[in-house]
């Protein structure tokens, strides 16, 4: 099964790792720092970077959406 998480990008949910909200990735700052490294090493696969509301760990990178965590993990159901 596939997983719309906006801007034309889809996603199968056997390489889905994590969907975290941008709010507590925030609020942690190892989780924080985590997600920049992801960013900063070159694993960021699509080029959302306005809105950011989820941030979606796959099996091969890290993707950023302007969908919410609740409305993506439903998705996944």
């Amino acid at each position: 099964m596939f997983i719309h998480i906006g801007s034309n990008n889809t996603i199968a949910e056997k390489d889905l790792i994590a969907i975290l909200d941008k709010k507590a990735v925030d609020s942690s700052e190892i989780t924080k720092e985590f997600i920049d490294n992801l960013i900063e090493d070159g694993f960021l696969l699509n080029s959302n970077i306005d809105d950011i509301k989820t941030y979606i760990i796959v099996r091969d990178g890290l993707y950023t959406s302007n969908i919410s965590s609740t409305a993506l993990y439903k998705r996944s159901k």
